[in-house]
């Protein structure tokens, strides 16, 4: 499995197995940004320092970005929309992708800090 897979499918960077949120769900009202302290399989610390997750607010800029981008030549373009209506539509988009775009520009960033190690998956 590819690293862009791992990242993707929200799974621990050191063994790929361990889901890095106690949540499946990132819609449930309570709880959906919450991390174990630990991989459940590799005992990866997912808290590697306090405040490590605000680094990946400069992974989830980038996503952000291209989700306007996409939707900018659809919206403006494919569908040749008003400018105001187009504006709140990505308004309303972008917040309701929110919590989505949060777990993949965390699942980004302690990907960039912890590498696999293929000896942990062939035990």
């Amino acid at each position: 499995m590819s690293k862009l897979y791992n990242i993707l499918s929200l799974k621990c960077p050191r063994c790929r197995k361990g889901k890095l949120f106690a949540k499946h769900n990132p819609y449930s009202f309570k709880g959906s940004l919450d991390m174990p302290k630990h991989c459940p399989v590799c005992d990866q610390d997912f808290m590697i320092e306090p405040g490590f997750y605000i680094g990946a607010l400069w992974t989830s800029f980038p996503i952000v970005i291209l989700i306007m981008a996409i939707l900018s030549v659809i919206l403006l373009i494919g569908f040749k929309m008003d400018l105001n209506w187009f504006f709140v539509t990505i308004a309303v988009v972008l917040f309701l992708l929110q919590p989505v775009i949060i777990r993949l520009g965390r699942a980004i960033w302690i990907h960039i800090f912890v590498d696999y190690e293929k000896t942990l998956t062939e035990k």
